[in-house]
């Protein structure tokens, strides 16, 4: 039988379920308003009417709308950066690491909402520089550090000579992202497939560890 102390314990936990799937509910609903109205004309009211729950609890989770466009990016590095976390965790070996990093990530970054995302940062970027700043301090820094420390540790295990992780994380994300990422952005019907991301990313693979004469 629970005692009293156990059920004080418990009792606070179906709340805190709740709070979460009201966060998720307000940043999913926050996704979709700023890219129908972008930044500027993104409406907190209408966030709240897509998502339920009330104006003021709104505002005490992200503080207004810089502190939900934060939080939205902010769970956008943690989708992007878990399976990174993964593999330092593990200490996988390096090549059999960077390929299902790649892969992940290629994969995330070509998600038709991943991809709206990052064009309305690009378009508004002009007209609200402190919106495209949040975006590159919060994001592509995050996920560059979480590639360096899982390299970092591949450097510490002896299987890869590296000076600069963060300079060397830049660098793989480069190779693994630009051409297809960049085909998807310009072109909406384009979608690659499965096998397409495995050759990028084996091929970013090789010329990161062995240079371009590993090809």
């Amino acid at each position: 039988k629970m005692s009293q102390d156990e059920s004080i314990k418990t009792a606070p936990e179906p709340e805190a379920g709740r709070a979460e799937l009201r966060r998720a509910a307000f940043l999913q609903a926050a996704r979709d308003v700023f890219l129908e109205y972008g930044y500027e004309a993104a409406n907190m009211a209408e966030i709240v009417k897509r998502a339920g729950g009330s104006l003021s609890t709104l505002y005490a989770q992200f503080g207004g709308k810089k502190g939900l466009f934060e939080a939205m990016i902010d769970a956008r590095v943690n989708d992007l950066t878990a399976q990174m976390h993964i593999e330092l965790a593990a200490h996988a070996p390096l090549k059999e690491g960077l390929r299902r990093i790649g892969e992940t990530f290629l994969l995330k970054q070509t998600q038709p909402e991943s991809l709206d995302v990052f064009r309305l940062v690009v378009a508004q970027a002009r007209k609200f520089p402190e919106a495209a700043e949040l975006w590159s301090k919060r994001a592509p820094e995050a996920v560059r550090k979480a590639l360096a420390e899982y390299l970092a540790d591949r450097a510490e295990a002896g299987e890869i000579k590296i000076s600069n992780p963060d300079l060397a994380a830049a660098v793989f994300f480069d190779l693994v992202r630009s051409r297809i990422q960049f085909r998807a952005l310009l072109m909406p019907s384009y979608v690659p497939t499965e096998a397409e991301i495995r050759e990028v990313v084996e091929r970013a693979v090789k010329v990161f560890i062995g240079g371009i004469e590993a090809l």
